[in-house]
C-alpha cells in the first residue's frame, strides 16, 4: 500500500470549491493538489475563488492498493 497526501481548500462554512470554484459538499468533488504550495498559489491566483482569506487547507490522506485479478 502506498499513502499520499492530497490537499483541498475548505471554506469557514465548511463547503469545499471544485477547480471551478464552484462550492460543493463533497471532499472527493474539491479541487485537490499534491502540494500545498500549489493550493495556496491557486487560491490567490485569478482562477481562485473571489474571498481566499475565507478558505484554508485541509489535507487528505489518500491510500492507494493494488487489486490483482486471477484470471481462471
Amino acid at each position: 500500500m502506498v499513502t499520499r497526501y492530497r490537499y483541498v481548500p475548505q471554506h469557514k462554512n465548511g463547503h469545499y470549491i471544485t477547480i471551478y470554484s464552484e462550492p460543493t459538499e463533497d471532499f472527493m468533488k474539491a479541487a485537490r493538489f499534491s502540494r500545498e504550495d500549489d493550493l495556496n498559489n491557486w487560491i490567490l491566483g485569478r482562477y481562485g475563488p473571489d474571498d481566499p482569506q475565507n478558505f484554508r487547507i485541509v489535507p487528505i490522506k489518500v491510500t492507494y492498493e493494488l487489486v490483482v485479478i486471477s484470471n481462471e
